[in-house]
């Protein structure tokens, strides 16, 4: 998953107690159905269409070795109604920024997520549950459809510190594959 303006991350979410319900129902067992009239539909919209698009274009590239410049790439995307060249049309104006896309491709190939279904889960839909967090933070989490993948709001700060770990978060996979 790359970390993705609006910051965020996703990950898999933790195992549910309760098998989860379909998330066509308004409130499923993790958090409350986004749908158009909810005010953060824009929100998770121009994430999703963030992610499938970088996702999306990081995997039709061939495999290539890392360098160290993948660990601090960011590329910003400008998404508008009409599209163009580097984007595709979209309902909604907004920037989207993508860091590290493919150290995360790598990530996400380590941990045996394949890249298709990793957008079906997320952006098949763009059907998201949403759950605010109880501690000091709010951010949100967002879960996907069918509960495999976790979207987390952060701060800057939290943003910052990601991005100075990653290299060793990386090479501690690496080092460590199971």
């Amino acid at each position: 998953a790359s970390l993705s303006s609006p910051r965020a991350s996703a990950s898999p979410p933790p195992r549910a107690s309760a098998s989860p319900q379909s998330l066509d129902a308004h409130q499923g067992a993790y958090g409350t159905r986004i749908g158009k009239d909810h005010k953060n539909f824009v929100l998770m919209y121009d994430m999703l269409t963030g992610i499938r698009i970088v996702v999306s274009r990081t995997q039709a590239k061939p495999d290539r070795p890392l360098t160290d410049a993948d660990y601090t790439a960011s590329h910003k995307l400008a998404f508008d109604i009409g599209g163009d060249e580097m984007t595709p049309s979209s309902k909604y104006d907004f920037k989207f920024k993508d860091y590290a896309p493919w150290i995360f491709r790598d990530l996400r190939a380590r941990f045996h997520i394949d890249p298709a279904e990793y957008l079906v889960s997320l952006t098949g839909k763009y059907v998201l549950s949403e759950q605010v967090t109880s501690g000091k933070s709010g951010s949100f989490f967002y879960y996907s459809q069918d509960y495999r993948f976790i979207i987390k709001t952060i701060h800057h700060r939290e943003h910052t510190f990601l991005r100075a770990i990653l290299r060793q978060y990386h090479e501690h996979v690496v080092a460590h594959p199971n």
